[in-house]
């Protein structure tokens, strides 16, 4: 800290026998040497604390950061809710306007007793009945065919039965028995 050598402590010593005397040197020796214990301390102290701070400032950084991050994919994510419920409640709407112009029909045909054809391409929405259709048959269709039952062809297909060897001899010694 000082880069003192032994030169310079023993003429630092020299002097102070002759200033401080034999009966006061060791009394301030004790109490220099308290002081620098202190100071050495206090300055560990004050560093240990000062590097905590900096540490607690870099984390309270990268969570702001963090924090920032979550905001954003947050408000991502309720744009992307707000554009979902827009598009089901459009296929709701469709549905009902769809299922209502299917009952009317059957009920004018009921009502005039003839047996009309029911032709939704006659109507500008023909491409949204077909798909309200198509997703309320998809909605109403018993869990069949789909990836994760598999039929009688696709268990065939995927394994299929070991080949047959007519002239396969197992090793006699695999299967021998001690008696």
């Amino acid at each position: 800290m000082l880069n003192l050598g032994f030169f310079e402590l023993t003429l630092f010593g020299v002097i102070a026998l002759i200033v401080l005397g034999p009966e006061k040197l060791p009394v301030a020796a004790r109490t220099l040497g308290k002081w620098y214990g202190k100071f050495r301390r206090l300055s560990t102290r004050l560093q240990s604390e000062f590097v905590s701070e900096l540490q607690l400032l870099e984390v309270q950084e990268e969570l702001k950061g963090e924090l920032a991050k979550i905001r954003e994919s947050e408000t991502k994510m309720k744009a992307q809710m707000a554009e979902l419920q827009q598009s089901l409640n459009k296929t709701e709407q469709v549905a009902k306007a769809n299922k209502q112009h299917i009952l009317d029909a059957w009920q004018n045909n009921a009502d005039d007793g003839e047996h009309q054809d029911i032709n939704p391409s006659k109507d500008t929405s023909n491409q949204d009945f077909h798909q309200a259709a198509a997703l309320e048959t998809a909605f109403n269709l018993p869990m069949v065919n789909h990836w994760f039952l598999l039929g009688d062809y696709d268990k065939k297909r995927r394994l299929p039965q070991a080949p047959f060897m007519p002239n396969y001899k197992a090793d006699p010694l695999l299967y021998t028995t001690t008696s």
